[in-house]
């Protein structure tokens, strides 16, 4: 089961990821991720300041066994990476270099890095 955590009025809640319906109650996050250790639950993805990874819409982002992210219910969340920077998300989407040229590259919303971009620089002809 795919569960996530939610702080609320000082209490902390472990969420059915699907249904939306609470599967415990706990005064601290450590005890919520214990306890869904314990049971086997999956927790969503971890970013490296330890925060829970969601997507742009505020939904958790979970991790299959073959590395692909997904959400909840098994919906596949393409054109996007986990950011090798501070491990959110990172979404696919058109930049404009330094040149003012426009490039497909990832950008992570969290911490604004930029990376894998197409076509790479040296691609673009930057003369000799």
């Amino acid at each position: 089961m795919r569960v996530y955590i939610k702080e609320e009025g000082g209490k902390v809640y472990l969420v059915d990821a699907v249904s939306g319906n609470p599967v415990g109650e706990f005064t601290e996050v450590s005890e919520a991720v214990r306890y869904s250790l314990e049971k086997g639950y999956q927790l969503p993805l971890r970013s490296v300041d330890g925060e829970f990874v969601v997507d742009k819409k505020g939904n958790p982002v979970y991790i299959d066994d073959k590395g692909i992210l997904e959400l909840a219910d098994g919906t596949l969340l393409e054109g996007c990476r986990i950011c090798p920077k501070c491990g959110w998300i990172a979404y696919w989407e058109e930049v404009l270099d330094e040149d003012k040229e426009p490039r497909e590259c990832y950008v992570c919303p969290h911490c604004g890095y930029v990376f894998d971009c197409t076509p790479e620089p040296e691609d673009i002809g930057a003369g000799d």
